[in-house]
Protein backbone atom coordinates (compact mmCIF):
# COMPACT_ATOMS: atom_id res chain seq x y z
CA UNK A 1 0.00 0.00 0.00
CA UNK A 2 1.58 3.70 -1.03
CA UNK A 3 -0.13 4.92 2.35
CA UNK A 4 2.88 4.26 5.05
CA UNK A 5 -0.13 4.92 7.72
CA UNK A 6 -2.10 1.93 6.01
CA UNK A 7 1.60 -0.20 5.45
CA UNK A 8 2.01 0.36 9.62
CA UNK A 9 -1.75 -0.75 9.82
CA UNK A 10 -1.42 -3.78 8.13
CA UNK A 11 1.75 -5.07 9.62
CA UNK A 12 -0.40 -4.58 13.19
CA UNK A 13 -3.37 -6.78 11.92
CA UNK A 14 -1.09 -9.27 10.44
CA UNK A 15 0.66 -9.71 14.04
CA UNK A 16 -2.94 -9.79 15.48
CA UNK A 17 -3.62 -12.51 13.07
CA UNK A 18 0.13 -14.51 13.96
CA UNK A 19 -1.30 -14.49 17.61
CA UNK A 20 -4.70 -16.10 16.88
CA UNK A 21 -3.12 -18.68 14.43
CA UNK A 22 -0.39 -19.43 16.84
CA UNK A 23 -0.71 -17.79 20.34
CA UNK A 24 1.38 -16.39 22.53
CA UNK A 25 2.32 -17.06 26.11
CA UNK A 26 0.33 -15.08 28.46
CA UNK A 27 -1.72 -13.07 25.77
CA UNK A 28 -5.32 -13.95 24.81
CA UNK A 29 -6.25 -12.49 21.61
CA UNK A 30 -9.14 -9.84 21.40
CA UNK A 31 -11.42 -10.01 18.03
CA UNK A 32 -12.07 -6.22 18.76
CA UNK A 33 -8.59 -5.22 18.14
CA UNK A 34 -8.43 -6.76 14.73
CA UNK A 35 -11.75 -5.22 14.35
CA UNK A 36 -10.61 -2.19 15.45
CA UNK A 37 -7.68 -1.98 12.87
CA UNK A 38 -9.51 -3.21 10.00
CA UNK A 39 -11.76 -0.78 10.47
CA UNK A 40 -8.82 2.12 10.62
CA UNK A 41 -7.35 0.52 7.17
CA UNK A 42 -10.65 1.39 5.87
CA UNK A 43 -11.61 4.50 6.70
CA UNK A 44 -8.50 5.10 5.74
CA UNK A 45 -8.76 3.54 2.14
CA UNK A 46 -12.07 4.52 1.06
CA UNK A 47 -12.52 7.43 2.88
CA UNK A 48 -8.94 9.13 2.60
CA UNK A 49 -9.88 9.81 6.86
CA UNK A 50 -6.59 10.17 8.43
CA UNK A 51 -6.45 8.32 12.00
CA UNK A 52 -7.32 10.74 15.18
CA UNK A 53 -4.43 11.10 18.28
CA UNK A 54 -6.83 9.00 19.85
CA UNK A 55 -7.29 6.04 18.02
CA UNK A 56 -2.83 6.10 16.79
CA UNK A 57 -2.76 6.14 20.56
CA UNK A 58 -4.85 3.21 20.70
CA UNK A 59 -2.47 1.41 17.56
CA UNK A 60 0.32 2.12 20.11
CA UNK A 61 -1.34 0.19 22.95
CA UNK A 62 -1.95 -2.67 20.56
CA UNK A 63 1.83 -2.72 19.09
CA UNK A 64 3.02 -2.93 22.69
CA UNK A 65 0.05 -5.75 23.62
CA UNK A 66 1.11 -8.08 20.06
CA UNK A 67 4.75 -7.14 20.76
CA UNK A 68 6.91 -10.35 20.44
Amino acid sequence: DSNPIVGKLLKLKYRINDVYRNGAPGLLPDKSDKDFVIGLIHNIRKRDENPSKIQLEECNKLWSKYDN
